[in-house]
């Protein structure tokens, strides 16, 4: 399958069958255990992996699959899925509705197609470069906001305003923005994505399934995604969502001596 979009119904129907599962869990007692980096697990993650893999086994023998809880499976193809199947699993565990279930599609070690599904909200956000980015099957595109006065800003954990590390860097981009809000994870991308927020910056601790759908899906938006110094590094842990016009503005203040 060269043609992307022809993914979509795809990773549509896989996505609300995963979504129906996170739903179960959510709406009982949900366990977690922690694992090896002290980041909570749960039921809900092990058997949305689970069902995700196999079900793209089924469909795409020939592709590797990499997942956060279950690790890689590598085939002879130029093509591999990265599966994280609850992104904001301390956000599942607290019950606040605002995690996600990720897709992503390599291409020759690139991500090209991302996708997002909110199973609470019943919102799936899926686009790349080639196709453009969709909200439930309608165009989205990212905000026209050209002043970095005028702009909201998305922070996962507040706590970053305060460490020894950027503190300094993220308080200067904080009080530039009209706006700083802490919705976390995946949510805070697709908030810049639909075009509801301005710009979403994580300074660190991201892996790589955390951020491969991000590239994509804010390509096809109209938007940029890179770390903290605007190079394009999947790996470094950094990551940071806005509008091509906001970008030069967001880089000269967090990198301003």
């Amino acid at each position: 399958m060269e043609n992307l979009e022809s993914y979509f119904p795809i990773l549509g129907e896989l996505s609300l069958k995963a979504g129906a599962i996170a739903r179960r869990h959510y709406n009982s007692q949900v366990e977690f255990e922690r694992k090896s980096d002290d980041s909570p697990v749960t039921k809900a993650d092990r058997e949305i992996e689970l069902f995700l893999r196999q079900s793209l086994e089924k469909q795409f023998p020939d592709h590797s699959i990499l997942g956060e809880e279950f690790g890689e499976t590598k085939k002879n193809s130029s093509y591999r899925w990265i599966l994280d199947p609850i992104d904001g699993t301390k956000s599942f565990v607290l019950r606040t509705p605002l995690f996600g279930i990720m897709i992503a599609l390599e291409r020759e070690g690139v991500p090209v197609l991302g996708s997002i599904y909110f199973p609470i909200q019943d919102h799936w956000l899926i686009g790349s470069a080639e196709t453009g980015t969709f909200l439930n099957g309608k165009p989205c595109s990212v905000s026209k906001t050209e002043r970095l006065s005028e702009a909201t800003m998305i922070l996962t954990n507040p706590r970053e305003l305060y460490s020894e590390t950027h503190g300094e860097r993220l308080q200067r981009l904080a009080k530039s923005v009209r706006l700083v809000r802490g919705f976390g994870d995946c949510y805070g991308y697709y908030l810049v994505a639909t075009g509801l927020a301005d710009l979403m910056v994580e300074p660190g601790q991201l892996k790589y399934y955390d951020v491969a759908p991000m590239p994509p899906i804010l390509a096809g938006a109209g938007g940029v995604f890179t770390d903290l110094s605007g190079k394009v590094d999947l790996l470094n842990g950094q990551g940071l969502a806005t509008t091509p016009q906001l970008q030069e503005q967001i880089l000269q203040t967090l990198n301003s001596l």
